[in-house]
């Protein structure tokens, strides 16, 4: 690729009426979730370079749009898949991209353990993007736990456009933290109407879709765009959605949200106090080698 190439622009997490089942906790709640095309067309005139669908696990709306587009040259294939991680009961999303139908199914089969979908995403050469992992330290997960799944993947979604900052900086902490040398990040919308997709994404320097997933590949992107707040969330879903039938599922998306929010905070609380007391261990430890290492009085002398 040209140096001088532009910048290519895709929300990386957006979902279609097509997203699986229990996505959406209330029923009625579905019919706000837009169709391909829609999703679509607002992508594109928002100025995304490139458009996919992240649908809980299924490739059902990505595979009914490119059987009516099929010369959809700016589309690829992609789902979010929820994994479990076993020691903990936690639930794990992972955006997977430009993967086949037999990948598809493959995956479906591994999500009783998020390491298993980690092995196979790596064997078979795919993008897997690990999503945030406040429901792995809400549930009890030790950092060793952490680390070692952060360890497993190499490319990380640390911009959640359906999350506060509290939460997506808490995601970017633990990745930078520990996941080592060489890992990329992705960012996307969590949009689940046509009118927020685009509001986050990743962005690279690429001229095309082949270029983009390298840039991906390589770990060459970035993470731009809007946190989420309870307001964007509100007016998502009442733009397309009566009021008297959005009320009590938005309710309880707000209180869901604070008590994330809350969790967040006190996680990146829990971690400040481990990194003082890591210092201040160090700065002891320093302290006796360098009382160990004096020269003894009967030596000055």
């Amino acid at each position: 690729m040209e140096a001088g190439a532009a910048l290519c622009r895709a929300d990386l997490h957006v979902h279609t009426c097509h997203s699986g089942g229990g996505h959406l906790r209330v029923p009625r709640m579905r019919q706000g979730l837009p169709e391909p095309e829609a999703l679509y067309g607002a992508a594109r005139a928002r100025g995304l370079s490139l458009v996919t669908f992240t649908d809980l696990d299924t490739i059902n709306g990505c595979l009914a749009f490119l059987e009516r587009h099929p010369e959809a040259s700016d589309f690829f294939v992609s789902e979010e898949v929820r994994a479990v991680e076993p020691r903990t009961g936690a639930l794990i999303s992972i955006l997977v991209y430009d993967l086949t139908e037999s990948q598809h199914r493959e995956i479906q089969a591994l999500r009783g353990d998020v390491r298993d979908v980690a092995e196979f995403a790596k064997s078979a050469g795919l993008l897997a993007s690990l999503g945030s992992l406040l429901g792995v330290l809400v549930a009890g997960g030790s950092e060793g736990l952490v680390r070692d799944l952060l360890h497993r993947f190499d490319l990380f979604e640390i911009r959640n456009g359906a999350e506060d900052r509290a939460c997506n900086e808490l995601m970017a902490r633990l990745v930078h933290e520990g996941a080592g040398f060489g890992f990329g990040v992705t960012a996307g919308s969590n949009a689940h109407t046509a009118a927020r997709v685009g509001r986050t994404a990743t962005v690279a320097r690429a001229r095309d879709r082949v270029e983009f997933l390298e840039a991906l590949r390589r770990h060459r992107t970035w993470a731009m765009g809007l946190h989420g707040d309870v307001w964007s969330s509100f007016a998502e879903v009442l733009g397309t959605v009566p009021l008297h039938r959005a009320a009590a599922p938005l309710l309880d998306h707000a209180v869901t949200r604070a008590r994330r929010s809350v969790r967040a905070r006190r996680t990146r609380k829990r971690l400040d106090q481990s990194d003082v007391r890591k210092f201040q261990e160090k700065a002891r430890s320093f302290g006796m080698s360098d009382r160990g290492s004096g020269p003894r009085s009967e030596d000055a002398r």
